[in-house]
C-alpha cells in the first residue's frame, strides 16, 4: 500500500533516498549520470502528471544503453490538447498503464546514486519533486541542463548564444544526429549526447566538475553580462 506524503518511502523510493548522489567536486566524467525526458499531460506541476518517462545512465563519460529505461504513466487527470499535439499519446493509449506510484520503480532505481541531466531542467524538476514527494522522499543531488551547458559552450566558441536554443538546435550544433522527437527515451538519448560534448568541450576549456556543471547558470549570466572585448 501506498504511503501518505511525508510517510517512510518503501522499495525503490527507500533505494533512492538512501543512495548518495556523486559530491560536487568529483570530476565530471568520474561520476554518475542519470539522463531523465518526461513526457507530460501539460505543463503545470500542480494539476498536470507525467505520462511517459525515459532514462539513461552514463559512467565515465559514456552512455550506458543495457540500461536505460522507459515506462508509460496511466495519468488521473485528462490530457491537454497541446501536450497530445506534442508528444501524440492520447489518454486511451495510456488505459493499460500502470499508475504513476507502480510506473516510477525501474526510473527511481537507475535515478538512484546518480546526479541527473535534463534539457530545461525546471520543468522535470518540478515534476520529479512532486512524484517523490508522494512517495515519501525528495528529489537529491544536483542537476545539470543541457539547455544551459550548450548555451555557455556556444558563447565559447562564438562569444554569443541563441536565447532559447532547443535540444535539436544543440544537437545540430554539435554534429550530432537527433533521435524520436518528443519520445521520452529518443530525447533523452539525445539529451545525453548533448551531455556528454558539451560537457567535454567545456572540460577541455577548464576541469569539470559535477558541482561546476550543475552552476553553469552562474557562469552563463556572467558570460552574457561580461562578454569578452575585442582586441
Amino acid at each position: 500500500m501506498r504511503l501518505p506524503i511525508g510517510g517512510r518511502p518503501q522499495g525503490a523510493a527507500a533505494l533512492y533516498a538512501a543512495a548518495r548522489p556523486p559530491a560536487s567536486r568529483t570530476r565530471w566524467d568520474a561520476a554518475g549520470w542519470c539522463v531523465v525526458d518526461l513526457e507530460l499531460s501539460g505543463l503545470d506541476p500542480r494539476r498536470h502528471e507525467i505520462v511517459s518517462f525515459g532514462a539513461i545512465p552514463i559512467a565515465e563519460g559514456r552512455l550506458q544503453l543495457a540500461h536505460a529505461v522507459t515506462g508509460l504513466v496511466r495519468p488521473v487527470g485528462p490530457m491537454s490538447e497541446s501536450a497530445i499535439r506534442i508528444h501524440g499519446i492520447r489518454t486511451a493509449d495510456l488505459a493499460d498503464a500502470p499508475p504513476l506510484a507502480e510506473a516510477i520503480g525501474p526510473l527511481l532505481e537507475v535515478m538512484a546514486g546518480r546526479a541527473l541531466v535534463a534539457h530545461v531542467a525546471h520543468v522535470e524538476r518540478a515534476f520529479l519533486g512532486r512524484a517523490l514527494r508522494r512517495e515519501g522522499t525528495r528529489l537529491r543531488g544536483p542537476i545539470a541542463d543541457t539547455s544551459v551547458l550548450g548555451r555557455l559552450w556556444l558563447c565559447e566558441r562564438d562569444g554569443r548564444a541563441p536565447r532559447d536554443p532547443t535540444l535539436y538546435d544543440l544537437a545540430q550544433a554539435l554534429g550530432l544526429p537527433a533521435r524520436a522527437r518528443h519520445d521520452a527515451l529518443g530525447d533523452a538519448l539525445t539529451t545525453a549526447q548533448v551531455f556528454i560534448a558539451a560537457a567535454s568541450h567545456l572540460d577541455a576549456l577548464g576541469g569539470e566538475t559535477v558541482g561546476s556543471l550543475a552552476r553553469a547558470d552562474r557562469r552563463l549570466k556572467a558570460r552574457l553580462a561580461y562578454p569578452p572585448q575585442a582586441p
